[in-house]
């Protein structure tokens, strides 16, 4: 098993939820996070699933424009609250 990580190569990586929360700080500038569920399997005897996610990490600057681009069907609340403060652009 290889535990090196050049996060950028393309391939798959298998970490903590705590590490991964870590990956999207150091995205820096409070990144917005642009996602939709692509796949949710089914429950096993223990109802724990495996749910699929498509993500996209954005800082700000380009929450905007990415929104856009992706024709996200939702903003939620909160992100959209700080957009139209112009605190997140």
């Amino acid at each position: 098993m290889d535990c090196e990580a050049a996060y950028d190569d393309g391939q798959w990586y298998a970490v903590t939820i705590g590490h991964f929360i870590g990956l999207l700080v150091d995205a820096g500038h409070d990144p917005a996070v642009i996602f939709r569920v692509t796949h949710d399997g089914p429950p096993d005897e223990n109802g724990a699933f495996v749910r699929e996610l498509e993500i996209v990490i954005v800082p700000d600057g380009h929450v905007k424009t990415e929104v856009e681009r992706l024709d996200c069907g939702h903003v939620h609340k909160i992100l959209a609250e700080l957009w139209r403060a112009g605190v997140v652009e």
